[in-house]
């Protein structure tokens, strides 16, 4: 993309330094590394669902699954991966979904936030 056409060399090793100094941190002082990649995950998720949102489509993240048996399918372990959740996708149809005409219950703006 660009990015390190100055200086290839210098601008790669200085990401590869930053990465590490977060694994390393989680790996070696904290020894959460799993856990802490887990997050890493969700909060990438997180962006994933609101980008299908702008483009219209639907989406559901789901715990609960087989990862042994999506790991195994997709040959993850292999690559050195592991499968953590799913995110399904789609298009509501409002006219076959009953639910969606439902009245939503709603708790109040300020039981759910603090304003600061």
């Amino acid at each position: 993309d660009g990015r390190f056409e100055a200086d290839p060399e210098t601008f790669r090793a200085q990401m590869h330094g930053g990465r590490s100094l977060f694994v390393n941190l989680h790996k070696q002082d904290m020894k959460d590394v799993q856990h802490w990649m887990d997050k890493q995950v969700y909060l990438n998720i997180g962006q994933f669902l609101l980008g299908v949102a702008t483009l219209g489509i639907d989406a559901t993240p789901m715990e609960g699954i087989d990862t042994k048996t999506l790991d195994e399918e997709f040959g993850l372990r292999e690559q050195g991966y592991n499968s953590l959740v799913v995110v399904a996708l789609g298009y509501s149809d409002d006219e076959a979904d009953y639910n969606a005409k439902l009245p939503k219950s709603r708790l109040p703006l300020s039981d759910i936030l603090t304003e600061v």
